[in-house]
């Protein structure tokens, strides 16, 4: 056979292979092209471009493969360093704009090309140069194009430490808030490394003693009754995990759960002393006392998180697992995104159906929850007292689009099932999503999210009260969309603190640390815990018993109280023995009436947890005890007490007239009408924006150690 039939037959099989890989090769892009928006996934599409330009002919198609492969790298790059705007919102307009410009380039050139020709001499000059190169200098430069957009994506993409450093750097105390006397009730000791994981290496000796305070007179006890554990040593790995508690080999993998009782009434913190760190870690706050039957148990939970079903990272049953057994939380909502549930339907069933079975009456309490993601005017996370889950309508914003359709399917749902709901209003100052308070139902907007690990939300971002902060804050000084707005404004509502965590952790976000990266399991495939800079919150609630009834209640009531990180210190807030909850509404015989205000707090001597930055201890380390308690009135600071100690039980009488607030001079006028700030749509007639003549009255913990903790609002009236 002669050279030109074989070059024949050569073009041939060429011809039959390009027809048979043109579809393929085109599907295979666009896919690469959809891992844009997969986070650490984006890999797969960088990959995918980088063998498209090794491996085709095509010059074409050479070109278009590293085209994807920059785009991920750039677009890696400008989500990890631009913090303007959510992630995905970048990763998707940027990528557009890439591609888009890419198109018009083309088509620019192919206009030129046909018009002037002068293109066409261009490209063979490029060619000739390009043929002029040697051999191995054409392999250095496809080595560099190819080495570049790898390592610029690797080195924000991995996080060896995250990797492989498990090792142990603390201790977590924790226990519940209250139990009886001679009440058995057990005690988690938790070794956690520098992301705040369990560490699947811990293997120190732990011994117990206790720091034990009188319930009145506030001094110490110094020979408490108690049943404690005997001196334990952890068993553990060689190797550390990203995620210990999913070793089953009977080994402790960096928890220990031990049993204790204490007979002795009092306000009393375990000890751990440690071989490893050799420091001394106090838990929570324990009440020991003989409970009456009006007196109420404190209980923790975590509101508002996502899984996988939606935006977030995780199983269902991972989710409630980690939220039970290591974050220790008493009850949980899963509220994954109506918005995105809707593509799958049968995923309803499912959340239903894995919500019943984590919950156990007693020790566990789950609830039904969908979050109603509306941008114009505010997102809400609804949960419900009973066992059925919202499913039609589906609560998504597409197929309930206003608010007032969202209270109109509350209300149907209500009504036709017999349970309850709550709409939890959260996050209210973004840029993205301002609260628009004229807007809510006092029927079910009974509490509001002060805290999550989107940031702050008390104070809008302009206010100097707001110590912390939030993420996306509005570019303008803006009045109208914060939680103290909106008691300004009459609306009466208590706060409560949620995670809103989507990397898998309910109760006890890892966002703040270095493991919000991509590889850390489990595994997620959206742009959004990377966003989450703060700490996880949580709520506590006074409540009669364990129970989905028991606990709803409590939440409805308003008994409860918030928290910024996973701590759980006592608060409790009162006002001439009338405290948060049930109304949170005190009547006084006239306008100058005494107001005896009484704050009650035992601080928790866990660790903190701060935006950007891990729990952590130093050598020696003893917990920082200092801050303030701040009283708010009528949203203004009104007094301040240094706090110095673990417990503190703070007196203030108020003798000055009783006035009440307004929100009216705050008010914007457009085309002459009048709005609680430029970004409503819905005019109000201002002098009705007011507390009709009630002072009202908050309480915040601020500790030097960055903790901070909510309680309130209670109102006065004559």
């Amino acid at each position: 056979m002669d050279e030109n039939s074989k070059n024949h037959i050569r073009n041939l099989r060429n011809n039959n292979w390009n027809r048979w890989w043109r579809i393929p090769r085109l599907f295979l892009y666009f896919f690469g092209i959809f891992t844009f928006f997969w986070y650490f996934w984006s890999i797969i599409g960088l990959l995918i471009g980088l063998i498209l330009f090794i491996l085709s002919k095509d010059i074409a198609w050479k070109r278009n493969g590293i085209l994807l492969t920059y785009s991920i790298a750039f677009i890696t790059l400008l989500v990890f360093y631009y913090k303007a705007f959510s992630p995905l919102n970048l990763a998707i307009w940027s990528g557009l704009g890439i591609f888009l410009s890419f198109a018009i380039s083309l088509l620019i050139i192919a206009i030129l090309k046909k018009k002037f020709g002068f293109i066409k001499n261009s490209k063979s000059k490029i060619i000739n140069s390009y043929e002029r190169f040697s051999r191995k200098a054409r392999i250095v430069a496809r080595i560099i194009t190819i080495i570049i957009p790898l390592i610029s994506w690797s080195m924000l993409s991995i996080d060896v430490e995250v990797i492989f450093d498990n090792s142990p750097r603390l201790l977590w105390i924790h226990a519940p808030s209250t139990v009886n006397t001679n009440e058995t009730f057990e005690l988690a000791v938790e070794a956690w490394d520098q992301f705040e994981r369990l560490s699947a290496t811990y293997i120190g000796i732990v011994s117990f003693s206790l720091l034990s305070i009188n319930l009145t007179t506030y001094t110490e006890i110094f020979a408490p009754i108690a049943s404690l554990p005997d001196d334990y040593s952890f068993t553990g790995q060689i190797f550390g995990s990203d995620i210990a508690y999913e070793i089953k080999d009977g080994k402790d993998n960096g928890i220990h759960i031990f049993d204790i009782s204490i007979e002795t009434p009092g306000i009393h913190y375990v000890l751990v002393n440690e071989s490893y760190t050799n420091n001394l870690y106090f838990s929570n706050p324990i009440i020991v006392k003989n409970q009456t039957n009006n007196e109420k148990n404190i209980v923790w939970g975590d509101l508002h998180t996502h899984t996988g079903l939606s935006d977030g990272t995780g199983t269902l049953e991972h989710s409630y697992y980690y939220a039970r057994y290591i974050a220790r939380l008493d009850f949980n909502a899963i509220t994954d995104h109506g918005e995105i549930l809707m593509w799958n339907p049968s995923s309803l069933n499912y959340l239903e159906s894995v919500t019943n079975n984590a919950y156990a009456s007693g020790d566990f309490v789950t609830f039904h929850g969908i979050e109603w993601t509306q941008v114009k005017t505010g997102h809400y996370t609804c949960i419900f007292s009973g066992n059925q889950l919202l499913k039609e309508p589906l609560l998504s914003y597409i197929l309930v689009p206003t608010t007032q359709d969202l209270w109109n399917t509350l209300d149907s749902f209500t009504q036709s099932t017999g349970a309850r709901a709550l709409a939890l209003p959260h996050h209210t100052t973004k840029r993205a999503y301002p609260q628009d308070w004229i807007y809510i139902n006092p029927k079910y907007v009974k509490i509001a999210e002060v805290s999550s690990v989107h940031g702050d939300f008390l104070f809008e971002h302009g206010n100097e009260l707001n110590y912390r902060g939030a993420i996306d804050p509005p570019p303008l000084h803006t009045r109208g969309s914060s939680i103290m707005d909106a008691f300004t404004m009459g609306y009466r509502m208590t706060l409560y603190s949620s995670s809103d965590e989507h990397d898998g952790h309910p109760g006890h976000s890892l966002s703040h640390t270095r493991a919000y990266i991509g590889h850390q399991r489990p595994f997620s495939t959206w742009l959004t815990r990377n966003e989450h800079p703060y700490p996880g919150g949580l709520t506590a609630a006074f409540v009669d018993n364990l129970t989905r009834e028991g606990v709803f209640s409590g939440l409805e009531n308003q008994r409860i109280y918030a928290n910024s990180d996973h701590g759980r210190p006592i608060l409790i807030f009162s006002i001439n023995g009338t405290k948060v909850g049930d109304g949170s509404t005190l009547n006084v015989n006239n306008q100058n009436s005494h107001r005896l205000i009484n704050i009650f707090l035992a601080q928790d001597g866990a660790p903190v947890a701060k935006m950007s930055e891990a729990a952590s201890v130093t050598a020696n380390w003893d917990p920082n005890w200092e801050g303030a308690i701040e009283i708010m009135k009528n949203g203004e600071l009104w007094q301040s007490r240094d706090i110095l100690s673990p417990i503190a039980n703070v007196s203030i009488v108020d003798t000055t007239p009783i006035t009440g607030t307004t929100y009216e001079p705050n008010c914007v006028e457009i085309d002459g009408q009048f709005y609680v700030n430029q970004d409503s749509d819905n005019p109000i007639i201002p002098n009705n924006l007011n507390t009709n003549g009630f002072d009202y009255y908050l309480v915040r913990f601020v500790g030097d150690n960055g903790r901070m903790s909510w309680v309130g609002p209670i109102w006065v009236e004559y």
